[in-house]
């Protein structure tokens, strides 16, 4: 028999289980989606999808709003019309029962009135001439007359002698570019003197433009 030499063969060290060494990948996965789960996080199947990516406006591209314009009435197709200009203007309805003496910001609206009758008598500019517009507002225009005693405070006087007497269809344009103004759903309208007639735009839209036959006297 052989002695042994008290050698002794040394053993293979082999990988021990652990997170570095070789642990399959399902197991591996496990522990990442518990990790991710533990701090509020789901995971994921497949790629996230974030949308569209944000879109920058085009160099030059403008942002500002649309500026609010007003509209006076000339016309077209033998009717009254609007048509854009300048900047917004608004007509504030006085108080019901109010006179002109007492209304507060009465010369505020007239001077309102005022401007919107001074551009109906410049009538179409040439560009809209060319499209066809027109105006029957006679030259010169029509501007206001100073109002009465006791006038309620939304009559409008017209310095004329009588608002019957006008063009139909001039008639319709000033109506029509003051009720639109004052956002009411009819307007009083008188000459110098005399009652006021109650005026709606409506009455003017039909073509060929004609004196309403229900306008009627408010006082």
């Amino acid at each position: 028999m052989r002695r042994s030499s008290g050698r002794r063969t040394p053993l293979r060290s082999r990988p021990r289980a652990g997170l570095a060494g070789g642990v399959p990948a399902a197991l591996a996965a496990a522990v990442l989606a518990a990790a991710l789960a533990g701090c509020g996080i789901r995971s994921t199947d497949g790629p996230i999808n974030a949308g569209e990516p944000a879109k920058r406006p085009a160099p030059g591209t403008a942002t500002t709003a649309p500026v609010a314009q007003h509209q006076i009435y000339l016309i077209r197709e033998g009717r009254p019309q609007p048509v854009p200009r300048g900047d917004a203007v608004d007509i504030q309805v006085p108080v019901p029962g109010a006179t002109r003496i007492t209304a507060p910001g009465d010369p505020l609206r007239m001077s309102l009135i005022d401007r919107l009758l001074r551009e109906l008598a410049k009538g179409p500019s040439t560009a809209e001439a060319a499209q066809g517009w027109t105006t029957a507002v006679p030259a010169g225009g029509v501007g206001l007359a100073e109002p009465q005693p006791g006038d309620p405070a939304d009559l409008v006087r017209l310095d004329v002698d009588n608002v019957a007497a006008l063009n139909p269809l001039a008639l319709g344009q000033i109506v029509c570019t003051l009720q639109r103004a004052a956002k009411t759903e009819g307007l009083p309208l008188a000459g110098r003197t005399g009652p006021a007639r109650a005026e709606q735009c409506a009455a003017y839209q039909k073509a060929p433009a004609a004196a309403p036959s229900t306008a009627k006297g408010t006082g």
